[in-house]
């Protein structure tokens, strides 16, 4: 969420950290400390009882994809020609040549939003999907079709239902209902799928005793480092875990209190 809202048109998207920024500085038992990446042996030697890992996710460099559940040969992220969101927003990473692909396997804001931010930089920027649509999610929030009118008007050409099998130096090796679809381009960013940064989170649960005897009694970890989802629920896993830190097992979610409608007792109160 630091980079995201930097994408066009998603400036507004800020007031998800902003909120909780404020919220927390109103909190006298809260303390808040930015600007430092702790180690497994510096979490061992904090002196904190319970520890919550959310170290996010990342998107993945080598094209692994949901459908595939592989790597795309070619995909490499250290190449010129292959980048990841992060890449492009962080790194500064650029493509090579004025052509390139944004390959989504994810349907939602992200394609849409590189693809926009290179098309305004003046690259000759195609989408192309596996889904039937570009962004389809999109449709149930319901930008979906302003978001591709909008892309359509800013020259960024759309191509569905095609799925990449290969990336070589100028070219993609792509596929479309059977047939063998080559696309020319100098460069590719891969929105195909996240990893989980769980590094830090498997090395703490490796340590053992060693973490009990610094003083840990519970460790958890939510949000993406659990599991790669969308944005309301990794805000929701970690409400629920702060709201049910003290239950008997916070790691596993207690059940919804939902509220039902009793025809009897309805009768019954009405009498």
């Amino acid at each position: 969420m630091r980079w995201i809202p930097q994408l066009p048109g998603l400036g507004e998207w800020k007031r998800f950290v902003d909120y909780r920024k404020i919220q927390l500085s109103k909190l006298a038992n809260v303390e808040v400390h930015t600007g430092t990446r702790l180690t497994a042996a510096a979490v061992r030697d904090y002196g904190a009882e319970i520890v919550v890992i959310a170290t996010g996710a990342r998107w993945a460099g080598d094209g692994l994809n949901a459908l595939t559940h592989d790597a795309i040969p070619g995909a490499d992220a250290a190449l010129p020609r292959v980048l990841t969101p992060e890449q492009v927003m962080l790194s500064g990473k650029r493509p090579p040549g004025k052509r390139v692909v944004v390959y989504d396997c994810e349907g939602y804001f992200m394609a849409p939003g590189i693809a926009e931010k290179l098309a305004g930089e003046g690259y000759a920027v195609e989408i192309i999907t596996t889904l039937d649509t570009i962004s389809p999610h999109s449709d149930e929030t319901l930008e979906g079709p302003e978001m591709r009118q909008h892309l359509h008007d800013l020259g960024v050409a759309m191509r569905s239902n095609v799925s990449l099998d290969a990336i070589h130096e100028g070219s993609l090796e792509c596929s479309s209902f059977g047939d063998r679809v080559q696309v020319e381009t100098d460069a590719v960013v891969l929105v195909t799928q996240r990893l989980s940064n769980a590094d830090l989170y498997l090395e703490l649960r490796a340590a053992g005793e060693s973490l009990r005897t610094a003083g840990v009694q519970a460790m958890y970890r939510i949000g993406d480092c659990l599991a790669p989802r969308l944005l309301a629920d990794v805000s929701f896993d970690g409400h629920r875990l702060g709201r049910e830190i003290d239950s008997d097992d916070p790691a596993i979610p207690l059940p919804y209190l939902r509220e039902r409608m009793v025809p009897e007792l309805i009768r019954t109160r009405s009498e």
